[in-house]
């Protein structure tokens, strides 16, 4: 299927990073929100990403300036009806998800396909809200999209091997690293980190320095950035959303979160981005 229209739900910074990837691609990209501020903040934010790229060299400021002129957003669903791909990228919750999974259904047109960017929902939990399980699939990108190489490409037992295929030569076009994952909470990545996130957490309680947790895991596993820094770069408050989503779906207890983390999220230490996490910044 030749795909040249696609439409991303949600102008999040999953969103907006996707939208730029796939016009990176010379997609035409429809980014929808009913938000206005929302559709406001995804606009600077791919403007900021495009100056970084171009002061980067990673684009020119002609290849920018394409990009730009094939995304468009909107507050309106109509887009959804000329769709060839859509990707749904709210927030991570099960019945928002399927909510906006289902109005995508009735409004999609018959050859397109549906792709969720859950983090660690099981996509086979969220396929029958489509009304077309054989089209839709998981394709979990990762934060930022232009510069994270992998994509992990789920399917459900109910998705056809056509669209397992379109999706992974979507992603190559798009020029990601596509990696078929098993329909299990967490995928391959989040299920690995939230089971690493934990274990470190419990280190840290027992009296360990952050910063020496972090040095062990790089210098004896070979990872680019410890756990804890790892955490505090993506934000505590998402790590939380992480181990609730995983503890509640596996009952794992190596994914049940210590008190001491909860309160500290909810004292609004959430990494980088608040100034605080497990280092100051």
């Amino acid at each position: 299927m030749n795909v040249e229209r696609m439409v991303i739900i949600g102008a999040g910074t999953m969103g907006t990073g996707i939208a730029q990837v796939a016009a990176q691609a010379s997609l035409e990209v429809t980014v929808i929100d009913t938000a206005p501020a929302a559709i406001d903040q995804s606009r600077r934010s791919l403007q900021r990403s495009l100056e970084g790229s171009v002061e980067r060299e990673k684009l020119t400021p002609e290849q920018a300036a394409q990009v730009r002129e094939l995304i468009a957003w909107s507050n309106e669903w109509g887009a959804v009806a000329e769709a060839d791909w859509v990707i749904e990228a709210v927030f991570e919750d099960m019945t928002v998800k399927r909510n906006v999974l289902k109005r995508v259904g009735e409004l999609v047109p018959d050859h397109a396909r549906i792709a969720s960017n859950t983090s660690t929902l099981r996509i086979c939990g969220l396929s029958d809200a489509t009304g077309c399980s054989d089209r839709f699939i998981g394709m979990h990108f990762f934060n930022p999209p232009p510069a994270m190489k992998l994509v992990e490409v789920v399917p459900c037992v109910r998705t056809s091997d056509e669209t397992t295929e379109a999706a992974v030569e979507l992603c190559k076009r798009m020029g990601k690293e596509p990696l078929v994952a098993p329909d299990i909470p967490g995928f391959f990545v989040n299920r690995g980190f939230g089971a690493l996130l934990s274990a470190a957490i419990d280190i840290w309680l027992q009296g360990a320095e952050p910063a020496a947790i972090d040095a062990a895991m790089e210098m004896g596993l070979g990872h680019r950035m410890g756990p804890l820094a790892t955490a505090d770069l993506i934000g505590l408050d998402v790590c939380l959303a992480l181990l609730d989503s995983l503890y509640g779906q596996t009952g794992h207890a190596r994914f049940e979160v210590a008190p001491e983390f909860r309160e500290m999220v909810e004292s609004g230490k959430l990494g980088r981005k608040s100034g605080e996490g497990f280092y100051r910044y």
